[in-house]
């Protein structure tokens, strides 16, 4: 399907995200038990008034990129049941990227903890953030879902969100902003220390945290105080010369989003074979054109 369907069929899209998300606080239909499995495997406790907000980005990586190519067919399928059966069907997920999220996020808590954080996790009632409504513009459906995502945190007596994706704390930093959110949160890349790292790595920057939540240098003094070493050219990863793995055009229009993604890698590996992220969506996106390490697998 070419461009001009895809964005002729952007209020079917914009109906089914938000359908969904009202109804089961997800964009589509996911394994629950499965996106908790790290947390079981961590034994992170449950019912605590801190939690750690996944909101199952590292766990849906890969099944946004497989959701895309199926867009015009889920806006056509109308009921969220209907679509959660044909996807049950379409999407599969491949185990190594089921581990390698797993692994992640056990880490991520894992310093946390180090870190003199404890936190809990809300397991198979986690829900999503809505940053896809954010992302395409659908805003009066955000705020809407807004109010029923802060509602749900403040009937578990949630006070404390540890985020761990530039998405999710993009999303709320927005409902701060827009609804009045009013539960704490804070980007775990922020809220830990003493962490371990090596290696020499040329930084992807996330445009949510570099150029929206002012993190360009916080990203970077994480790496360096867990004793890794970034490599910069400012052509390539200056504040306003860097740009987008792709990853947001890619409900819209696929094809586009790899040609960008291709030719990010292409300028990234002047500087260094070796390429950090530090979001989940720039690892899915980059990862196809050349060897990409999520700052998460990288420090302890």
């Amino acid at each position: 399907m070419d461009e001009k369907a895809i964005i002729k069929e952007l209020p079917a899209i914009r109906k089914l995200v938000y359908g969904n998300l009202m109804e089961t606080y997800l964009p589509f239909p996911i394994d629950l038990k499965a996106s908790s499995r790290w947390a079981v495997e961590a034994d992170v406790p449950r019912d605590t008034d801190s939690i750690i907000f996944t909101s199952h980005m590292y766990q849906m990586g890969s099944m946004f990129k497989n959701y895309e190519k199926y867009i015009p067919l889920f806006t056509k399928l109308g009921g969220s049941r209907m679509i959660a059966s044909v996807g049950s069907r379409l999407i599969r997920t491949d185990k190594s990227e089921v581990e390698r999220s797993n692994r992640i996020l056990k880490n991520i808590y894992s310093m946390l903890l180090k870190s003199g954080i404890n936190c809990g996790y809300l397991y198979e009632d986690e829900p999503y953030s809505g940053s896809l409504l954010l992302e395409l513009g659908f805003i009066d459906e955000f705020m809407e879902y807004g109010r029923k995502l802060l509602s749900l945190f403040r009937s578990r007596g949630v006070k404390n969100i540890y985020t761990v994706d530039p998405h999710t704390t993009n999303s709320l930093t927005n409902l701060k902003k827009m609804i009045g959110f009013d539960i704490k949160f804070a980007p775990y890349l922020n809220a830990i220390s003493g962490t371990n790292g090596s290696g020499k790595f040329v930084l992807h920057d996330s445009c949510l945290y570099s150029r929206f939540l002012g993190m360009y240098n916080d990203v970077r003094l994480a790496a360096k105080n867990a004793g890794i070493e970034l490599l910069e050219n400012p052509d390539v990863t200056g504040k306003s010369t860097s740009f987008c793995c792709g990853g947001p055009i890619g409900p819209i229009n696929a094809e586009m989003s790899s040609k960008v993604a291709s030719l990010r890698v292409k300028q990234l590996n002047t500087v260094s074979d070796s390429i950090l992220v530090v979001c989940p969506l720039c690892y899915e996106n980059l990862s196809e054109f050349g060897n990409v390490k999520d700052i998460a697998e990288v420090m302890a």
